[in-house]
């Protein structure tokens, strides 16, 4: 099994699990993965682990690539950047989203921040992929990917400001979704 592939599954897993382990307040179409490691969470340890899991495993795939082919290429590095993001989303957690729970604004910012790092060094890490793809099947796939991409991460975002009246779970879940497939076919 190769890493990138490993670290998918690892985070998936977890996701799953950690959904057994939310308030009942959760709402999977309403509330976002990052919300299972939310500050003031009894069990938020366990979406973190994946966070922090899924950075760790993916980088550790790249870092065993550039060791054995000693090169990197440009799009790797916006990915390893993405991993290394998601990793630190794992230790800056998101605001609550229960109510009455004290937490750190600061602590907060710095989980979107990341989160937003994260989802932009992939998605230069697809453009930069696109261009650099020896055949027309692959600039295809990148492209398809590229646009898909984009457009959930503007639906999230609509989604998540109350604009666009589908829950911001769901379109979190596509997101990661398509970014995990585009993952899985570009390895």
């Amino acid at each position: 099994m190769k890493w990138t592939s490993l670290a998918i599954l690892y985070f998936v897993i977890v996701i799953v699990i950690a959904h057994f382990f939310t308030p009942i307040q959760y709402e999977w179409a309403h509330n976002t993965i990052s919300d299972m490691a939310a500050q003031g969470l009894k069990n938020r340890w366990i979406m973190q682990a994946g966070f922090v899991g899924f950075g760790l495993i993916l980088n550790l795939g790249f870092l065993l690539k550039l060791g054995a082919t000693r090169k990197i290429s440009y799009p790797d590095i916006f990915i390893m950047l993405y991993g290394f993001s998601i990793l630190l989303t794992g230790f800056f957690s998101a605001a609550p989203f229960l109510d009455n729970v004290k937490y750190s604004v600061q602590e907060a910012n710095l989980h979107s921040f990341f989160a937003t790092v994260a989802g932009i060094c992939f998605t230069i890490g697809i453009f930069l992929r696109l261009f650099t793809a020896t055949t027309s099947a692959e600039r295809w796939q990148h492209g398809f990917f590229l646009l898909f991409v984009t457009m959930a991460s503007l639906f999230f975002g609509l989604a998540e400001s109350g604009i666009l009246l589908v829950g911001k779970g769901i379109v979190q879940r596509l997101l990661y979704l398509l970014s995990f497939i585009w993952l899985f076919l570009s390895q």
